[in-house]
């Protein structure tokens, strides 16, 4: 399912991340479909109070965290579930619903929404198998262009992540940076 695309452009273009083909979940909306900067969406606003502690203002959790390290890792896998949801407060779609092309710093993809070079969306991806999720804005670069993620009818477009957390890029290169080293060599 993965595979490099370095290969496939002119060697006077130079990428700044690995590219591979990837299934992945993903949604796209259009930024005036988004909440405003400071204002709460009634559909992902959480319904407790969610607020980011310091886990070491917690009396005893340095303690726990080395002596019992499962409780700990166990603990961190929770906050990263906790992070994934709040992204839209909505479960993460559970299948992938796009073919993708996939990098740190852009996508190619195919769907049904008509989209405008220039335009700019929000866009929320769920890689798998780790159902971890990224949530970014991304600039519509081209459309009609990608024909190595086409999908019957459907419009094609190249997107780049213009506003997007280093952590988040982090998530994203570590993805593809794992479905390289699982391409058999003679796939290259």
């Amino acid at each position: 399912m993965a595979e490099s695309n370095q290969s496939s452009y002119p060697s006077t273009e130079r990428r700044d991340y690995d590219r591979v083909q990837d299934a992945v979940g993903l949604e796209v909306r259009r930024l005036h479909e988004l909440p405003a900067a400071g204002e709460v969406s009634i559909s992902s606003a959480p319904t407790g109070k969610v607020r980011r502690a310091n886990k070491y203002d917690i009396e005893g959790y340095a303690d726990v965290k080395r002596d019992y390290p499962a409780v700990a890792e166990y603990v961190a896998e929770l906050e990263e579930r906790i992070r994934q949801l709040l992204l839209d407060g909505a479960t993460p779609s559970e299948s992938p619903t796009h073919k993708v092309s996939l990098s740190a710093s852009g996508m190619a993809f195919a769907d049904d929404t008509l989209l405008y070079p220039g335009e700019q969306v929000g866009i929320s991806i769920t890689l798998f198998p780790s159902m971890r999720r990224v949530a970014c804005d991304a600039r519509v670069v081209s459309a009609g262009d990608a024909p190595e993620i086409a999908n019957g009818e459907k419009h094609t477009y190249r997107l780049s992540f213009v506003r997007i957390t280093d952590a988040d890029k982090t998530i994203l290169d570590e993805h593809v940076q794992s479905l390289l080293r699982r391409i058999p060599l003679s796939a290259e």
